[in-house]
């Protein structure tokens, strides 16, 4: 299927796509720092505090290069000059 022509669903779509991203990465972050507290370290909460926060970071990092990736942001102006 095509991108959408009309620049309001477009935004939408990438804006779902950013958030789909976000929740993702904490669930992965959070699942495995629950993992590592109840069968490896039994650290229990430090593992997952420290999982849900990695998962922040890489939730963030991918959501800004996705958006750095988007028509019209500065650095793709930059890739056209």
């Amino acid at each position: 299927m095509p991108p959408s022509q009309d620049p309001f669903y477009a935004g939408l779509g990438q804006a779902v796509r950013i958030g789909t991203e976000l929740l993702a990465a904490l669930i992965v972050g959070g699942g495995l720092g629950w993992v590592v507290d109840t069968y490896l370290l039994e650290s229990t909460p430090w593992g997952m505090v420290a999982g849900l926060v990695l998962g922040v970071i890489a939730g963030i990092r991918n959501a800004y290069r996705s958006a750095m990736r988007w028509p019209g942001s500065p650095q793709e102006n930059e890739r056209k000059g």
